[in-house]
């Protein structure tokens, strides 16, 4: 089978800590070329906001309309209202076209043209807005929009860690996925050891799989399928699913997470959050849903745990789709979506700081 790319090979063989264990924790490994980076930290007071209308990475039509959704229910608002000190830019939706493959063709991966060529800008555009000094927040658009967002993340800071909080695992290359949904594959498509696993992807050229899976913990699963649950345990990967939840708390499973995809502290943060994470009464305008899930107090700790270390730096938010359910449904999904990411921008539940103090002074 004929690599992804070259240098993909090359990273495979020499920079992957291949795991064995079945156990579902692992303490990720610290690769030594970074050891010497220090944790940039994060200017939380400047935030970025981009907008990735996309829904080919599924089928379901209207995914592509929650990026309008979350901002017409004032996300912007919401955010500034956390403090008038905050710089938010909204840097509007992503545009592209599709690529010609010119009859290049790879077997079940369903609107590849659309998902590489619309990665590709998303990649630069994330990279655009962590150099200029933001915490970047990317609005989904199916869940296929990862691929394009942490990549971007990654020319930026190099050394990132993931929590990807979702019902599914999202593990599936082309040879495994029962759909041929390239929102189901983006895990795999971006971690370095899973690069031998894939054929060439045309279009895909520019993507460089060299996040090592080891420095991404998955919480909330509870709907992974049989190749996904073998690559898990085979590499070790470090998967929080609601058993976990159950068994030790949403605090305890954000400590183990952060622990061990990041445990000397100094790995830039990038959150990937599906909103099927949430139970689906919490959240039922969305594509996947799967019941026993995530309550949204549990949702908003995740964000509030990931701002809190102070390296958050980037956030997707995906899978919010106004056109399934009644209207009431949608307006419960895109309200719990405006909580999770007005957490994710620094909202305290124990109520923001005040700027100022001169009306308590006698």
């Amino acid at each position: 089978m004929l690599p992804r790319i070259a240098l993909a090979r090359l990273v495979c063989r020499t920079g992957a800590t291949f795991g064995t264990s079945a156990h579902s924790y692992c303490t990720s490994s610290t690769d030594p070329s970074f050891a010497t980076i220090k944790p940039k930290k994060i200017n939380y007071e400047r935030i970025g906001i981009v907008g990735v209308p996309f829904d080919k990475g599924q089928r379901k039509k209207g995914v592509g309309l929650g990026p309008k959704a979350i901002r017409d229910a004032g996300l912007i608002d919401h955010i500034q209202e956390i403090s008038p000190k905050l710089n938010i830019k909204d840097y509007g939706d992503i545009q592209y076209e599709a690529l010609n493959f010119n009859g290049r063709k790879v077997g079940n991966m369903k609107k590849l043209e659309h998902v590489a060529s619309c990665s590709r800008h998303l990649s630069h555009q994330v990279t655009e807005v962590l150099d200029d000094d933001r915490l970047c927040i990317t609005l989904g658009g199916d869940h296929a929009i990862a691929i394009g967002s942490i990549d971007g993340h990654l020319h930026h800071s190099k050394d990132v860690a993931v929590i990807w909080v979702d019902a599914h695992a999202d593990l599936n290359t082309n040879s495994t996925s029962p759909s041929g949904n390239i929102h189901g594959m983006p895990v795999a498509l971006l971690a370095r050891e899973l690069c031998d696993y894939w054929p060439y992807i045309p279009g895909m050229d520019w993507q460089e799989p060299i996040i090592s899976i080891k420095n991404l913990a998955y919480i909330g699963l509870r709907s992974v399928d049989p190749y996904e649950r073998a690559i898990i345990e085979k590499f070790g990967i470090n998967a929080f699913g609601m058993r976990e939840v159950e068994k030790y708390g949403i605090r305890e499973v954000m400590r183990m997470a952060l622990e061990r995809i990041d445990p000397e502290g100094q790995r830039s943060l990038h959150v990937s959050y599906d909103i099927d994470s949430l139970d689906v009464l919490e959240a039922p305008s969305t594509g996947t849903s799967v019941r026993g899930g995530l309550t949204l107090r549990e949702g908003i700790y995740i964000m509030e745990e990931a701002y809190g270390t102070g390296r958050l730096a980037a956030v997707d938010l995906v899978e919010v789709n106004p056109a399934i359910g009644t209207p009431e449904d949608v307006r419960r999904t895109v309200e719990a979506a405006v909580h999770l990411l007005v957490a994710a921008c620094g909202h305290s539940r124990k109520g923001d700081i005040a700027d100022t103090l001169d009306l308590l002074q006698k």
